[in-house]
C-alpha cells in the first residue's frame, strides 16, 4: 500500500479500459498487415539497397594516346570480357574501362602538374614513398553496344578504382575491369 501526501491510501495498480474489439485475432491481423506493408516497402527499395554505387570522382588527370598494339590488345581483352560477362550485367553496363598500358613519366609530354594538383583522385603522388613511375595507367573506354572504343584517345590516371566497380572517367561512367583478364 502507498499513501499520498494527504494521508489517503492510493492504489498504484490502475486498471485500463478494455476495448470491445480487442481480441488475439485482431492483433494477429494488425501484425499481418504491418508485415505485408514492410515487405512491400523492402521489395520496392531492394534495387536501391542492392544497387552498385558509382564513384563520381573523376580519375582522369590527362589524355594519353596508347600505341596501336596496346589499343588492339586492350580491345580484344574488352571484347572477350564482355562476351564472357555481358549476360550477367545486361543493359546496366554500357561502358567498360580497361587498362591499355602502363605509362612511364617520360612517355607523357604534356605538363600535368596543374592537373595532378587539382585531381579528385591520386593525390598520393605527392608523397615520395608513394611515387612509383609505373603507377600511371592509360585507361580506354570500351562501348559495349558498338564493340569498339568510345574514343580513340585514352585517359591518363594515377589511381584506379577497385576492379568491378563503377567509376567516372572524364564524361563516362564505366565498369572498371582492370586488364580484363582476371574475370
Amino acid at each position: 500500500m502507498h499513501w499520498d501526501y494527504t494521508g489517503k491510501m492510493i492504489n498504484l495498480h490502475r486498471s485500463f479500459p478494455s476495448f470491445p474489439n480487442a481480441s488475439p485475432l485482431n492483433n494477429h491481423d494488425t501484425m499481418s498487415s504491418l508485415f505485408i506493408t514492410i515487405s512491400a516497402l523492402l521489395l520496392v527499395q531492394a534495387p536501391a539497397l542492392l544497387g552498385q554505387k558509382v564513384d563520381l570522382r573523376n580519375y582522369v588527370i590527362g589524355g594519353y594516346d596508347a600505341n596501336s598494339n596496346e589499343t588492339r590488345v586492350a580491345q580484344e581483352r574488352a571484347r572477350r570480357y564482355w562476351q564472357k560477362n555481358g549476360k550477367r550485367f545486361g543493359e546496366k553496363v554500357r561502358y567498360l574501362a580497361i587498362e591499355a598500358a602502363a605509362v612511364m613519366p617520360g612517355d607523357v609530354i604534356q605538363p600535368l602538374w596543374g592537373n595532378m594538383i587539382n585531381a579528385q583522385t591520386g593525390s598520393g603522388f605527392l608523397l615520395p614513398s608513394e611515387w612509383n613511375p609505373g603507377r600511371m595507367r592509360c585507361i580506354m573506354i570500351f562501348d559495349t553496344q558498338t564493340s569498339d572504343f568510345a574514343t580513340k584517345r585514352g585517359f591518363l590516371v594515377i589511381e584506379t578504382p577497385h576492379r568491378g566497380s563503377l567509376a567516372r572517367f572524364g564524361d563516362y561512367i564505366a565498369l572498371y575491369i582492370n586488364t580484363g583478364s582476371f574475370w
